[in-house]
């Protein structure tokens, strides 16, 4: 987490007060003795003592990235995609387009220098098995403040990274569960490839970064 940062110059003020040397007259008995007096009777004083007062403040406020994404209990974990075979008929296709999940939100955190935008993007660790595809959505922005982003429509997530979310400025989604983008998977298969499915379970890693 960065934080502002508020740096305060202190400026040390010198008060100077006159020194007062004092001389007495010489004293004799029968001899008239001169004397000498130094700087004057009760002496005086000198300073910058003024009706107002100032010293300097510098303040910096940093450039901040923050991206997370949310669940039900907090922190995300691994979601699980798998077609829905209860009412399959025989001959008939699997459907995969019913493999779905919207239980994450995308939050975020943003300062950006001036005239300057972020984007936030999406890539998967290693790609599907051939004909198999995971799309992925961020819908519109449910909370926040300042310059938020905006959705990007739909993408096929491969290992490239793709924009996700786009024109994102000053501004901050709020965090958690409900909060920012509501995060949509969808599986999808080219049943021209069909020939190429393997029934297996595997895994990959969606990564989400923000980026200038």
């Amino acid at each position: 987490m960065k934080k502002l940062s508020v740096i305060i110059a202190t400026v040390l003020f010198s008060f100077g007060v006159a020194n007062t040397a004092l001389a007495q007259a010489g004293q004799g008995s029968g001899i008239n003795h001169g004397a000498a007096l130094v700087g004057g009777v009760g002496g005086s004083t000198s300073g910058n003592n003024n009706n107002e007062a100032s010293h300097g403040v510098n303040i910096s406020i940093p450039t901040v990235t923050l991206v997370d994404v949310e669940g039900t209990d907090g922190e995300a974990g691994t979601i699980n995609l798998t077609p829905d075979i209860t009412n399959l008929e025989a001959g008939s296709a699997v459907d995969f387009s019913n493999a779905t999940n919207k239980s994450l939100w995308l939050n975020y955190t943003s300062i950006v220098e001036d005239k300057k935008t972020r984007n936030i993007t999406a890539a998967i660790s290693s790609e599907l098995h051939s004909g198999v595809s995971l799309k992925l959505l961020a819908g519109s922005i449910s909370s926040g403040k300042g310059s938020v982003g905006e959705s990007a429509g739909e993408i096929t997530l491969t290992k490239t990274a793709q924009n996700l979310v786009t024109a994102i400025g000053s501004c901050y989604t709020e965090t958690g569960n409900g909060k920012g983008h509501q995060l949509n998977y969808t599986l999808d298969m080219d049943n021209e490839k069909y020939t190429n499915l393997k029934a297996e379970s595997y895994e990959i890693t969606v990564t989400y970064t923000i980026t200038d």
